[in-house]
């Protein structure tokens, strides 16, 4: 008999993934890198314009303030159930094993297919910036195949080389995009220095405007990432609630200058231009302030390409492991290589799935249509996904860690946070966006049709024995 008594790994006498190493800082950088902060700014700024004018900066502030509301309930969650498992621990800890299940597989599946949607955009990146101005014709998808192979050697060779890649691409990236910006703001095109871009009044229509925070707040996503790490990290319950909050305050101040100086920069008077360039603002404005630096931005949005695709095959696979090692996934997915300490097998289920849609999805729609098309996707994932952790956190600690309970950090910021995600996801709809953007809410329908016909399989008679260990947390003393 199963003794649910004790951890996974004492049970099975399997190696665990590698405790104690990683600091704090590689867990910051880890949550920062999977925002994926240059590429965050630089390509949304045009959607963002296009759809809120000269409000843009101010979209990215109030998709700040919603994902600052989901961080705090989600950091004492982490404190208290650190695992790798993530999402998965939380919500089968806090609402039971059904939800946590759903939620598992919904932050897992979306966060594994990013690589692809991030590969691809990287590629294309890649290829409409140097086949014109080199003569370097390479298709979009060799790019792309090149860095998922470099994200599998990464992540299967072991977490502390993927850490040290991302704190050395995110600092880079975060330097790069503060000096395009700001050199914007001392350079300022037709229109000059201004705040109007955070005066609700230059709102043009509230539908496009909600849709703007809708990529807004997932360009933001990836603060919560961090929580995979607990495993793996000195001090989890100090280090990952840190990590959470403090990502999230850094990239939503670097979001806000940065969409200010940007706009700043191309010029307040002209910024339809900016909304419809075909060129990435990004390029044109540093072809006009640094000349020949031009070439520093496309090495930071290569960068931040890299970055965010071994980030989320890092916060992916963990979950998927979390989850196999309860038996609520197969078990093969809780295979940990015996020197590398990293589980493997994950990592290459991880890479063949994200390989699949770029290959099935990304060839016919293009790699820039499949980035915005899976951007809206995995914003309504995460509004499931978000949602069920906010209520999770609330029973949490309303049950089990009574003596913790905060009205306003487990109540009534869950609450507020839950209320805009379901508003700004209907009015985001309304009107309607051009295809294949309006696909991705029936996109994020099918990941969960897929998650509850999972959840049916697990819920046989023989199979239902993971239930009493979902909420388990590992031994990591």
């Amino acid at each position: 008999m199963v003794d649910v008594n004790k951890p996974p790994a004492a049970r099975t006498g399997a190696p665990g993934l590698q405790a104690g190493s990683v600091g704090l800082g590689a867990i910051l950088m880890q949550a920062i890198t999977q925002i994926s902060p240059t590429l965050g700014i630089f390509y949304t700024i045009a959607f963002t314009t296009g759809q809120a004018a000269g409000a843009a900066p101010l979209t990215y502030l109030v998709a700040f303030a919603v994902c600052l509301a989901l961080a705090v309930p989600l950091s004492g969650l982490a404190r208290h159930l650190p695992s790798a498992g993530g999402f998965y621990t939380y919500v089968s800890r806090g609402l039971g094993p059904r939800a946590g299940f759903i939620t598992g597989w919904l932050y897992a599946v979306m966060v594994a297919i990013v690589p692809a949607s991030l590969a691809a955009f990287t590629g294309g990146v890649l290829h409409d910036a140097l086949a014109p101005r080199f003569g370097i014709g390479l298709p979009w998808y060799v790019y792309a195949l090149a860095i998922m192979a470099l994200c599998w050697f990464v992540a299967f060779r072991g977490i502390a080389l993927s850490m040290r890649l991302v704190v050395a691409l995110g600092l880079f990236e975060i330097a790069v995009g503060l000096g395009l910006a700001l050199t914007g703001v001392l350079s300022p095109g037709p229109g000059g220095v201004n705040l109007a871009g955070f005066n609700p009044a230059t709102i043009p229509s509230s539908g496009g405007f909600f849709l703007a925070i809708v990529l807004s707040i997932f360009a933001f996503t990836g603060f919560e990432s961090a929580a995979t790490l607990a495993e793996e990290s000195s001090n989890p319950a100090r280090m990952v609630p840190r990590a959470i909050v403090g990502s999230l305050a850094l990239i939503g101040a670097f979001y806000v200058v940065c969409a200010w100086g940007l706009q700043i920069g191309w010029g307040t008077d002209n910024l339809p231009a900016l909304a419809s360039s075909s060129t990435a603002p990004a390029f044109v404005l540093a072809d006009r302030v640094w000349g020949a630096g031009w070439l520093i931005i496309l090495i930071a949005l290569v960068n931040s390409g890299i970055g965010v695709c071994i980030a989320c095959t890092t916060s992916a696979t963990r979950t998927l492991y979390g989850m196999a090692r309860s038996g609520a996934l197969p078990g093969v997915l809780a295979r940990v290589h015996p020197a590398r300490r990293t589980p493997h097998v994950a990592i290459a289920a991880q890479t063949g799935l994200a390989l699949a849609v770029l290959l099935a999805a990304g060839l016919p729609l293009g790699p820039f249509n499949l980035f915005n098309t899976l951007g809206v996707t995995g914003t309504y994932a995460y509004i499931v996904i978000f949602t069920l952790a906010n209520a999770a956190a609330w029973r949490y600690f309303r049950t089990q860690a009574r003596a913790e309970f905060s009205p306003w950090s487990h109540a009534v910021l869950p609450l507020i946070a839950t209320v805009a995600l379901a508003v700004i996801g209907w009015k985001s709809f309304d009107p309607m966006p051009d295809w294949p953007v309006r696909a991705g809410p029936l996109i994020a329908a099918l990941y969960l049709a897929a998650g509850l016909a999972l959840l049916a399989w697990n819920l046989r008679p023989r199979r239902r024995g993971w239930m009493a260990s979902a909420g388990e947390l590992p031994d990591i003393t």
